[in-house]
């Protein structure tokens, strides 16, 4: 059997949630389209969306909030009556939120679960449906967050919703397989926005954090990419991923495959060296 092409998805069509940003989405979208998927392309202004939609041509918008079940139903409609039938959905539109979780009102709880896990459940649902109903196979690739297995002060809430959105990925995988829908995540690190894509004044992310994170606290030193987000996606839509589901894909430099910091393994390692210096000049040394 010939394999096919590296990660081709020539024929395939995409709606992309919460697209229009310059993070995560813009990764996805660019990777999408050199691949040769046609994106639909989803947020939840109407100007936004418009703005992204002439960026990539042969893409068309759907406008509407993913944690709204009207919005959803009339979002797939309209995205199947103007590009035809889906094969991959990608759930990217989520919110954050960092706060105490002892400081955390109702409001803001409810905002993170109905947008970053409702949303992603009420959309994973009716691209289910569809590709059901139109006999297709497709895949649904949603994005977690590292917080999902590990995390640190004030990220209670947010990482509990992408904590959720993993075993809800599980779930879908298992009770999609039998129409042909494969269901994966990836659980990205720290990824700044894409500055080609922000108005001018818009603001800068500190650069001296970026730094001591990418060198210090990831293994790899190097900064994590929108692209890098998106090439995952383009190769869990693939045929190339075709056995592949129910898995989170982790894209983040290494940081959480490390015990400590660079510089506590640093001084770790000093210690370790100054105790065996020690050693090896015996008992008596002051």
């Amino acid at each position: 059997m010939s394999a096919a092409p590296a990660h081709d998805l020539t024929g395939h069509t995409v709606l992309v949630t919460g697209a229009s940003g310059p993070g995560i989405g813009s990764g996805v979208c660019d990777a999408l389209h050199a691949a040769g998927a046609r994106l639909v392309i989803n947020d939840v202004l109407d100007e936004h969306v418009g703005k992204t939609v002439r960026r990539y041509p042969g893409a068309v918008g759907v406008v509407g909030d993913v944690s709204r079940p009207d919005d959803v139903a009339r979002m797939f409609t309209e995205a199947i009556d103007r590009a035809g039938p889906l094969t991959g959905l990608v759930n990217n539109a989520g919110v954050g939120l960092i706060t105490p979780m002892l400081d955390a009102t109702q409001a803001e709880f409810d905002r993170i679960v109905d947008i970053d896990f409702r949303g992603v459940w009420l959309m994973s649902q009716a691209f289910a449906r569809s590709a059901a109903a139109h006999g297709r196979p497709g895949a649904i690739v949603n994005v977690s967050s590292v917080h999902a297995g590990k995390t640190i002060g004030r990220y209670a809430i947010y990482a509990s919703a992408k904590a959720a959105v993993e075993g809800l990925t599980r779930a879908c995988a298992v009770e999609f397989g039998s129409i042909g829908v494969r269901c994966n995540a990836i659980a990205p690190g720290y990824v700044p926005i894409n500055r080609d894509l922000v108005p001018p004044g818009y603001p800068a992310h500190d650069a001296s954090w970026i730094a001591t994170h990418t060198n210090s606290e990831q293994v790899l030193p190097r900064t994590i990419e929108p692209i890098d987000c998106g090439w995952a996606v383009r190769f869990l839509l693939s045929e190339q991923s075709r056995c592949i589901t129910g898995q989170v894909i982790t894209i983040d430099a290494g940081l959480t495959a490390r015990l400590y910091n660079g510089d506590m393994s640093a001084r770790i390692y000093a210690d370790r060296e100054r105790q065996a210096t020690l050693r090896a000049q015996g008992p008596d040394t002051p």
